[in-house]
């Protein structure tokens, strides 16, 4: 059996295992694998016993960020429970699943009781509104030279107006007219740009309808109502090809898909930001809805400290809106 043919077994297995989790998941979890065996040195990924090593596995994400080494922990512990069940498995997983927990409650933990970025997150943050813009700015000057600096350019100027997650670099380009034919249940899966025959009289839209939380929020919809934008986004179009079909962003002829979107964006950016600082959708955007926000935070704050609570509980505990009847 190929490695492809191997992980194409597990994701199968966990489809099956698994059927209300989302493919997209699944996939997550088998590549994650697959990068720890290779960290492990192993020529080929066919097998997952180095993952029931605790130390071992502990060792090859050592070097990780807490929340990374979280995504593998999680990776190790699903797909391990495709094995045949047995006490010392049990034991094994239920560590995993326990560190997890410590991870995620340490994340809540950080970003309840504080406002400040963390020191690893700084360098990036502290480049601001003006640093992204100076980016983008250089960025504009050699799109037409190099397809994938287009292609981040681009992501940047969707994020600096509607902050969305890693699903912007899947969007499938569709006609409104073939969008309205869509079924909710059956066709509606995918993440797309809306292009209505007259752009003019309508604008486009971004539909997310497979993303990390949609089935807390379900479907989203995002009008492209900025004309500079909207223009960027036909002349991207013209230049990738001319079409109103298929991935909006491609790399290599590629259709760029959310591991391989981050890893452009950190790569281009460093291309031209100061001290070759990487920038994300996820620290995009906090920069730029901090930079939005900044006053309206510092007042949150002034009346948090007043009431001798933090800005999240005050948020969740005394911002309130009224029913509308």
């Amino acid at each position: 059996m190929t490695n492809k043919e191997y992980e194409n077994t597990l994701i199968n297995k966990l489809n099956e295992a698994r059927p209300n989790n989302k493919e997209s998941s699944h996939k997550q979890y088998v590549r994650c694998l697959k990068l720890l065996s290779k960290k492990n040195k192993e020529d080929d990924f066919n097998n997952i016993d180095f993952a029931k090593d605790r130390e071992l596995v502990g060792n090859l994400t050592t070097d990780l960020s807490d929340s990374t080494k979280r995504n593998y922990l999680t990776a190790c512990a699903n797909i391990l429970r495709l094995e045949e069940k047995n006490d010392d498995l049990d034991i094994i997983i239920k560590y995993y699943e326990d560190k997890v927990k410590e991870y995620n409650t340490q994340y809540k933990k950080d970003n309840s009781e504080t406002s400040e970025i963390s020191a690893k997150q700084k360098p990036a943050f502290d480049i601001g509104m003006e640093g992204l813009i100076d980016m983008m700015y250089k960025m504009e000057r050699d799109v037409l030279k190099n397809p994938t600096t287009y292609l981040a350019y681009m992501v940047y100027q969707i994020l600096l107006r509607h902050p969305l997650r890693n699903e912007i670099g899947t969007l499938e380009k569709i006609t409104l007219s073939k969008f309205n034919k869509l079924k909710l249940n059956d066709e509606l899966v995918k993440n797309y740009l809306v292009i209505p025959s007259n752009i003019y009289k309508k604008p486009l839209t971004i539909v997310s309808t497979n993303y990390k939380t949609d089935d807390k929020y379900g479907i989203k919809k995002v009008d492209i109502v900025d004309k500079t934008l909207r223009k960027k986004i036909m002349d991207y179009i013209k230049y990738t090809g001319n079409t109103n079909t298929g991935a909006l962003f491609e790399n290599n002829n590629v259709p760029v898909n959310e591991k391989s979107l981050t890893d452009i964006l950190l790569y281009q950016s460093k291309k031209y930001t100061t001290d070759n600082i990487g920038i994300g959708t996820t620290m995009f955007a906090k920069i730029t809805i901090s930079h939005e926000t900044a006053e309206i935070h510092s007042i949150m704050k002034e009346k948090a400290i007043a009431r001798g609570h933090s800005i999240g509980i005050q948020s969740l505990t005394y911002i309130k809106t009224s029913s509308k009847e």
